[in-house]
């Protein structure tokens, strides 16, 4: 359940929202409406501001983070919400942020007319471009962390969310990481600054169809660049996903990179495992059912599916 909006803006927060944004009224605030809610934060409009306010106190640093990093990027990475604001306690605690209003409706692989599609996906393939450009020491120093997919992140969600997988489920999965090690996993692949979770909520459209900004920057880092292309794969098609690549301009170390579609078919693959590792961790049973559920019906069409070679 989604908190109401009036309930959430507490006087502190009130009082940081009028100063660092002196033309909302009171009556501004009073008219808050939710936007939504993630797993970290739950979103409200204020009048043209969208303020994010952080669920625990663990999702504060990746909020702090990108209260730093977004006025960087933004003079050379399009599509990024403009006018970031850190909102503070007196103290200087962080109680929530704030920046513009990003106008548009969650992304969707539903029907578009062909040249919208081929618009749409020369715009991403900009905004990844200058994303995957940016110099990572730069993002860094305002404290987005590098990470090694393979070892950082994938091997310890495993061993976090195996043990509540069915045992169907826990044997395919195995089968994707044998396979995947087996491979190569992660070695020898190019690092460089990265959204990290691109996904619907995050990509934001006009109703044209065009991309009208991305959203939600706590989960960046600097790391493998497959993990955005594998974001655009949850959201589109292969094909989708191929035209923008057609496009893409950015660092030659990922338009030459022989392994990026095999490192982006494994992190889609194992999607659901986020859902699963969130429930655990905060025992939220609806997010665990709902990433079991998912993990269970792709170990079932792999078995159903006719096998492959001699």
């Amino acid at each position: 359940m989604i908190t109401a909006a009036p309930s959430l803006l507490t006087p502190e927060l009130r009082a940081a929202l009028r100063a660092e944004f002196p033309h909302l009224t009171v009556r501004d605030i009073d008219a808050a409406s939710v936007l939504g809610a993630g797993w970290c934060v739950t979103a409200l409009r204020v009048r043209d501001i969208v303020v994010r306010i952080p669920k625990a106190a663990a999702n504060i640093p990746s909020l702090d983070m990108e209260t730093r990093l977004l006025p960087l990027i933004a003079a050379e990475v399009p599509f990024v919400p403009r006018g970031m604001r850190a909102l503070r306690a007196p103290g200087g605690a962080l109680l929530a942020t704030a920046h513009e209003y990003v106008d548009g409706v969650a992304s969707k692989a539903g029907a578009r007319p062909r040249q919208s599609r081929d618009r749409l996906a020369q715009q991403l393939a900009v905004f990844l471009s200058a994303l995957h450009s940016f110099p990572p020491e730069r993002a860094e120093v305002a404290g987005v962390p590098r990470r090694e997919l393979w070892a950082d992140q994938y091997l310890p969600m495993l061993a976090a969310t195996r043990p509540h997988l069915s045992a169907l489920s826990a044997h395919w999965v195995d089968a994707v990481y044998a396979r995947f090690l087996a491979d190569g996993a992660t070695r020898g692949t190019p690092s460089v600054f990265v959204h990290g979770d691109l996904g619907p909520e995050h990509v934001r459209l006009r109703s044209d169809g065009s991309l009208s900004g991305v959203i939600d920057w706590e989960a960046s880092m600097v790391a493998d660049p497959a993990l955005d292309f594998a974001g655009l794969l949850n959201m589109f098609s292969s094909s989708f996903m191929e035209r923008v690549l057609r496009y893409y301009a950015g660092p030659s170390v990922v338009r030459d990179d022989p392994g990026l579609r095999r490192r982006v078919a494994f992190y889609i693959a194992v999607v659901p495992l986020f859902s699963v590792q969130f429930g655990v961790e905060t025992n939220d049973a609806a997010e665990l059912r709902a990433g079991r559920v998912k993990l269970a019906a792709r170990a079932r069409a792999a078995l159903e599916r006719p096998p492959t070679g001699p």
